[in-house]
């Protein structure tokens, strides 16, 4: 029986949602919830206090001598002197104004510290999300579409906190707010009808002129970051491989936490303009009817009780009407969007991990130790037993057909996988994932299609740096290594010129220099080039290939894999690889 009614209780919408919440809601964030639910509990105190204000008016005023004979509001009038009755109801009118625009303006910063709360878990949940997808590594980034991790780190944290959370907050606060005003309904008069004929065109045309402008600009505003954080996202993610080899992770997740810290707050602002009319529209019926009260005591000579009857419940449907109709729409988001605990679950008791970084030295050789590797997906080797020496100083080839295992030891030696069998080791110090960050630091990483981002020549070569973060002397060193600095000077702001995303206002040929100068500007030790030159035309693969010989000065260990036999003319020696063995060394000459 026990089992049944919580099954019953996880599967009411209300209450099931709620459990959902308060399970994926990090220690410290279920502690403001609680806070959150006592200010849910005053708010919707303060306005059945603001509905209940209105009786000892129309008492007064439809039940003449009433002031006199009560034994509470005599003693008000005689001590403060009043002359007569219309003076002592205009002072008692004036009173319930002024604590209803105390009480309308205490529970906007209600709302404001809702909003608050729930917009933070987007920051946080987003964040989170950020470094869950980076702790999962090179595999996951292979395998899952690239739109779906995008849409996973902003839109569904958003959707959560706008469309889940700040829905369950209006909902809790209308149905308590509905449960104290009928409860007080029924005990005042159980057959009451309800009535509801006012309105205040004007004052809604006031503010609504007021907050336009407002919110104009607010949009706008936040419409010109929201360009500028998912650019964040996308290089983050789409340059997973620099990212990683730079060592510039948590530059990225700061830069896209910030730019989401600047939305959370244009968003409580936005929250609030929502609100507000509502808080106006009551305001301005307690004018219309201190307006009316006016007409009634100087011009209307009659008081009925009735009327008291009927103004007191004008007041409660006033207020009954808009929380049905906020009920009804908390209850739609709550039911559609469901679908973002699957995404928000993903990092429920996730901690990013405090890797201690081992130092790794690299003044000797590399050593592949016995390296076989399958896909965690397939249990067929893609290579086998590799046995390898590569001296620093020493330019080295890999050629082989396709599929031959070339480019996976290559992601090996850069920490992308780790072997299933043997090992890898620097200087006597095996790759692990506790020396991937200080190896990470010495390497550089060329790819066949070098990652540019839509920025100026000097943000793409020193990546994750800002430009104030930029050594400008360091920078026209890299440049000019790479062969690429009198293309730069050419250009029509220098270093500062924007090359376009993905590198559209520059050749193949430039492309790849970006990336060598970008290797360099790391100070990397050791550069990788992944067919750096395949997809480039003959003149352009040669100007290529010498800049890497003009690289190859002893101090630089290059490690180069590629197609083209010309690419390789420069290495002290060339490793053919095939169906994940090592079939010989050679030099260029043997290849011709």
């Amino acid at each position: 029986m026990l089992n049944k009614t919580k099954l019953l209780l996880k599967n009411n919408l209300i209450i099931g949602t709620l459990i959902k919440i308060k399970d994926v809601l990090p220690n410290d964030y279920r502690k403001k919830s609680v806070r959150m639910m006592l200010l849910l509990f005053l708010n919707s105190l303060l306005e059945m206090v603001g509905l209940a204000a209105f009786l000892p008016l129309f008492s007064v005023i439809l039940q003449p001598g009433m002031i006199h004979s009560h034994r509470l509001l005599s003693p008000i009038y005689n001590t403060i002197g009043f002359t007569s009755d219309n003076q002592f109801i205009l002072a008692l009118a004036g009173i319930i104004v002024f604590s209803i625009t105390v009480k309308n303006t205490a529970s906007l910063l209600i709302v404001r510290t809702q909003a608050k709360f729930s917009l933070t878990l987007y920051q946080y949940f987003a964040k989170r999300l950020h470094q869950f997808y980076y702790s999962k590594g090179f595999p996951f980034f292979k395998k899952i579409n690239s739109n779906i991790i995008l849409r996973n780190i902003n839109t569904i944290p958003s959707q959560f906190a706008n469309q889940m959370v700040l829905p369950m907050f209006n909902l809790l606060t209308e149905l308590m707010i509905l449960l104290l005003i009928l409860t007080g309904l029924l005990l005042y008069d159980a057959k009451a009808i309800f009535l509801l004929a006012l309105t205040i065109l004007p004052i809604f045309l006031i503010f609504y002129n007021w907050v336009k402008g407002r919110s104009l600009r607010l949009e706008n505003e936040a419409n010109s970051i929201a360009p500028k954080l998912t650019q964040s996202i996308f290089q983050s993610v789409h340059g997973f491989a620099d990212v990683e080899i730079t060592n510039t992770q948590k530059r990225f997740s700061k830069r896209i936490s910030d730019y989401i810290g600047q939305l959370v707050q244009l968003n409580i602002k936005r929250t609030v303009y929502n609100a507000a009319p509502t808080k106006v529209i009551e305001t301005g019926m307690v004018i219309t009817i201190l307006a009316i009260t006016i007409y009634g005591l100087y011009f209307l000579p009659d008081r009925a009780g009735l009327t008291a009857l009927l103004g007191i419940f004008a007041l409660a449907a006033y207020r009954i009407l808009p929380s049905v109709n906020r009920i009804m729409l908390a209850l739609i988001s709550i039911k559609g969007y469901q679908f973002t605990f699957d995404v928000i679950n993903e990092v429920k008791g996730f901690t990013p991990k405090q890797t201690i970084s081992e130092k790794i030295l690299f003044e000797q050789a590399i050593h592949i130790n016995n390296l076989s590797f399958h896909f965690p997906d397939s249990s067929n080797n893609v290579l086998n037993h590799i046995n390898l020496t590569i001296n620093k100083g020493e330019s080295i080839g890999f050629i082989g057909t396709s599929g031959s295992g070339k480019t996976t030891l290559m992601n090996l030696l850069l920490g992308f996988w780790q072997p299933t069998e043997g090992n890898i080791t620097i200087d006597g110090t095996q790759l692990i994932p506790s020396t991937l960050q200080s190896w990470r630091v010495r390497i550089g990483y060329v790819q066949q299609e070098v990652y540019i981002i839509d920025a100026s020549v000097a943000e793409n070569v020193a990546f994750g740096l800002t430009n104030e973060e930029i050594d400008t002397d360091k920078l026209q060193r890299v440049l000019q290594q790479a062969s690429l600095w009198e293309f730069v000077q050419s250009l029509p702001e220098k270093t500062n010129t924007n090359i376009g995303e993905r590198g559209t206002k520059l050749s193949g040929g430039q492309r790849q220099r970006v990336g060598i100068s970008r290797a360099l500007y790391a100070g990397a030790d050791v550069l990788f080039f992944d067919e750096a030159t395949s997809a480039l035309d003959t003149q352009t693969e040669e100007e290529i290939t010498e800049s890497i010989r003009s690289l190859a000065d002893g101090n630089l260990t290059l490690i180069i894999i590629a197609h083209r036999k010309s690419t390789l003319k420069y290495c002290t020696r060339i490793v053919k690889i095939e169906k994940g063995n090592i079939q010989g060394e050679m030099k260029y000459n043997d290849l011709l």
